[in-house]
């Protein structure tokens, strides 16, 4: 048995300014992608012959250059031989947009079976924001997601699809996945599959696979932040021969969506950036948590916007922790003086055009390198004590999305009375430990309000914009 493996991972964020290059990715090449993914030992179990192709991560962003986008494209190609190659296991996002091209993932998936020819299974691992294509599901013969938000479930994903890769190649299987979409957008961080309504239409996607002859029945909620004709959630069945039947459970799965569109809320308090310290320091025995939500790095925004430091700078609100902000400049700036100087900096808008600027003044407590979310070290950072707060400064895009990462940077969070970070919803670890969360509804290029993202481009009708109207 003779298996290709790649992947080729951004999800991304058309409404932010600043493309993500080829520079901004994690990539490994050929068997150093072994180290990256986690099905080695279900290869080594099969007894496969692996032509690894190529590992590529990226931290979510703007959108890819066309000509940065090709190279990924012709590592991955280039390694497949026409003949003599039994399956394709892909791990990717599902969310990738290129300039001039669109849908990335689907463009990969066209160039690879003009490769391979159309005899060869593909199984895709993908991210459970997809925004799928129908081209997707044409291509590929197994399509799987994650089945949870936020994410738990990637390594489990990994090695579902390539189990049910190697059932299509022992079973001679060419499985002809089948999508209905519902047209709806909801808010990415209204949406939490252990939550009502979500987990409904998860446990309902549960039951099909367990059917005969069911493969995988996935949902995905779709990228809002991607303005595009296929932006949106989707319904995505497989199953082993029959395609009637696997259509037929994909509209039942998108009509269970569809039925529960207006039961989607946020699942924290949420509140106007002017309202949100105010009602944070209503709890002064509680450890607060306040999400900037419209400049997420996790959703793909700049990180730079200090438009929410500003009302800290504005409020009386003591023993405030800002993590973190996004400015290379001044990270660089705090590491050419000692440790306890005293510096003033403007930071902010170091990235966009359209993010606030703000004036910082205090002691530069620490400058080291700071974990991210990823796992691996993610460059600089520096922390300034400014009195009533502090800020965390780093010199590239980091998502504090889990405790470790405060660690690293010699922070304990339980010595402050609010942290704010640059999320929707908090993640898992971060949920743990805050006893009260606060989601503000700020300005930026993750804008967490449908009608406020500025969406041209999507399919019409689409609930929330129209109501009246039943998908086919």
């Amino acid at each position: 048995m003779r298996i290709a493996i790649g992947s080729l991972q951004c999800e991304s964020n058309t409404c932010s300014p600043i493309p993500t290059r080829k520079e901004d990715f994690d990539i490994a090449i050929g068997k150093a992608m072994y180290e990256k993914v986690h099905v080695e030992d279900l290869l080594d179990a099969a007894g496969a012959s692996v032509v690894p192709l190529l590992y590529a991560h990226a931290l979510p962003g703007g959108a890819l250059p066309k000509e940065d986008f090709l190279w990924f494209v012709e590592q991955m190609v280039a390694p497949l031989s026409e003949k003599g190659l039994d399956g394709i296991w892909l791990y990717l996002h599902g969310a990738m947009y290129v300039d001039q091209i669109g849908s990335g993932e689907t463009y990969l998936l066209q160039q690879i079976r003009r490769k391979v020819g159309d005899s060869v299974p593909i199984a895709l691992a993908l991210d459970f924001h997809a925004n799928m294509t129908d081209e997707m599901c044409a291509l590929a013969n197994v399509v799987c997601g994650f089945r949870t938000a936020p994410h738990i479930d990637q390594i489990e994903t990994e090695r579902k699809a390539m189990l049910l890769l190697f059932r299509c190649i022992e079973e001679h299987l060419l499985p002809k996945p089948q999508m209905v979409r519902p047209y709806m957008l909801i808010p990415g961080d209204a949406v939490q599959t252990n939550q009502y309504p979500m987990k409904q239409v998860m446990e309902e996607s549960d039951l099909i696979e367990e059917e005969e002859g069911i493969l995988c029945a996935q949902v995905f909620g779709g990228q809002q932040w991607v303005d595009s004709p296929f932006t949106g959630p989707s319904a995505v069945v497989t199953h082993r021969s029959n395609a009637n039947v696997a259509k037929e459970r994909a509209f039942r799965l998108a009509r269970k969506h569809w039925s529960v569109r207006h039961d989607f809320s946020f699942l924290v308090e949420t509140f106007e950036p002017e309202d949100v310290l105010p009602a944070a320091m209503e709890t002064p025995d509680k450890l607060v948590f306040i999400s900037d939500s419209g400049d997420n790095a996790t959703a793909g925004a700049t990180g730079d916007n200090a438009f929410f430091l500003r009302l800290v700078q504005a409020s009386p609100v003591e023993h405030v922790l800002v993590a973190g902000l996004v400015d290379e400049e001044a990270v660089r700036k705090c590491k050419e003086v000692p440790l306890g100087n005293m510096v003033t900096l403007t930071v902010g808008g170091s990235l966009s055009p359209h993010s606030t600027k703000a004036t910082i003044t205090g002691k530069v407590v620490h400058v080291g390198e700071i974990l991210g979310y990823t796992g691996a070290m993610a460059g600089l950072s520096a922390t300034i004590d400014c009195g009533r707060y502090t800020v965390v400064l780093t010199e590239k895009r980091t998502a504090f999305t889990r405790e470790d990462i405060f660690t690293s940077i010699g922070i304990d969070v339980e010595t402050y009375r609010v942290v704010v970070v640059k999320l929707g919803y908090l993640f898992p670890d971060l949920a743990r430990m805050a006893e009260r969360a606060l989601f503000a509804f700020t300005v930026g290029t993750s804008a967490e309000r449908i009608g406020d993202i500025g969406l041209k481009r999507i399919a019409h009708p689409m609930f929330p914009f129209e109501d009246d109207f039943h998908f086919r």
